[in-house]
């Protein structure tokens, strides 16, 4: 199932673009530093949709990307893409989905103002090893990501079922996300009591 991601879900996350290949195991000094790396504000990469088995993004200016971004928009290549997201309603929100990917862009198309839209397939996973600072890659483009698969399905619950509570204290960890959700709920509240002056 393909669902809107909202971007207030999306945490942050990074991207490395890398000529076509079948990862097996892959040490963070091999993997380096990221192509971009990004978090929900401002937002430079929108995840558009996402599935258990691909997702749809746009880059904001992809020129960010410097040399590599000829290898994502013409040549084959393997997109390692870390992401970071919100868990949308189960109680474990402290304990976000994070995951390595290794996608392949299956259709790239330029906006005229300059963004780029890409569509990818998810081919792999990478699991972190237990000893060192490196990850083992598994294919799962015919086996989709169990935790995704779930974190999707929450996503099209989100608007049937009760907010739950908003904190009371700061979460440094989410500190952009909270910071929207109380300038929001202080611009809900001024216009509420606006309109509640008006009549």
């Amino acid at each position: 199932m393909r669902v809107t991601v909202p971007q207030s879900l999306l945490l942050d996350g990074a991207l490395w673009v890398r000529p076509a290949h079948v990862p097996t195991h892959l040490h963070l000094l091999e993997l380096g530093r990221p192509d971009l790396r990004f978090t929900a504000v401002p937002p430079c990469l929108r995840i558009e949709d996402l599935s258990a088995n691909g997702l749809r993004i746009t880059l904001m200016d992809p020129k960010t990307l410097g040399q590599n971004l000829d290898m994502l928009k013409s040549g084959p290549c393997l997109v390692f893409l870390h992401l970071k997201l919100s868990q949308p309603l189960s109680a474990v929100e402290d304990r976000p989905l994070s995951l390595l990917l290794g996608v392949t862009p299956v259709a790239v198309r330029e906006e005229e103002d300059g963004q780029l839209v890409v569509a990818l397939n998810i081919l792999y996973r990478g699991q972190p090893d237990r000893d060192d600072k490196s990850l083992t890659f598994f294919y799962v483009a015919k086996y989709p990501i169990r935790e995704l698969a779930a974190w999707c399905d929450e996503v099209t619950l989100m608007d049937r079922v009760p907010q739950r509570p908003i904190a009371r204290g700061l979460r440094m960890d989410r500190f952009l996300l909270e910071l929207d959700t109380v300038l929001t709920q202080a611009e809900s509240q001024a216009a509420g009591a606006i309109q509640d002056q008006g009549q």
